[in-house]
């Protein structure tokens, strides 16, 4: 028999993630809302973006002759370069969330990509080693 009581651990859930509403800006010029953000955005929609670049609002606007594509991505050089302008280093994402009536996107930190080592340097025989050291020596060899 254990002795264990259930009631001094802390639990955790570990069902599956709520599906995070994203906008990927790419060096490409491609403005890009993920499909949980799709799925959630009205067909028409207006874009604004703080002057320092750090804060995106998406806002319905029925009168707008702009509809969101299927596809997710808005081409749209105006809104690539403003951000790029405000200094903000591409590529760019901002996590999304419903606040008030509009949805409001924040600038994530960006991710440093893992650079892999080099590869080490070739390693050369003895009497090649010999040989290049023979001409810089002599001076055949700059």
């Amino acid at each position: 028999m254990s002795n264990i009581n259930f009631k001094e651990f802390i639990w955790f859930d570990l069902g599956p993630k709520p599906p995070e509403m994203m906008i990927s800006v790419s060096e490409t010029g491609g403005f890009t809302f993920n499909s949980p953000a799709r799925e959630a955005l009205p067909l028409h929609i207006k874009i604004g973006i703080l002057p320092d670049g750090k804060r995106v609002c998406v806002v319905e606007d029925p009168t707008s002759g702009y509809t969101l594509p299927k596809s997710g991505t808005v081409k749209r050089p105006e809104l690539v370069g403003h951000i790029v302008s405000a200094g903000i280093v591409l590529p760019a994402r901002y996590s999304m969330r419903r606040e008030d009536n509009c949805w409001v996107a924040e600038l994530q930190a960006p991710t440093t990509k893992k650079r892999l080592p080099a590869k080490n340097p070739r390693k050369i025989s003895k009497s090649a080693e010999e040989s290049i050291l023979k001409e810089l020596k002599d001076g055949k060899r700059r």
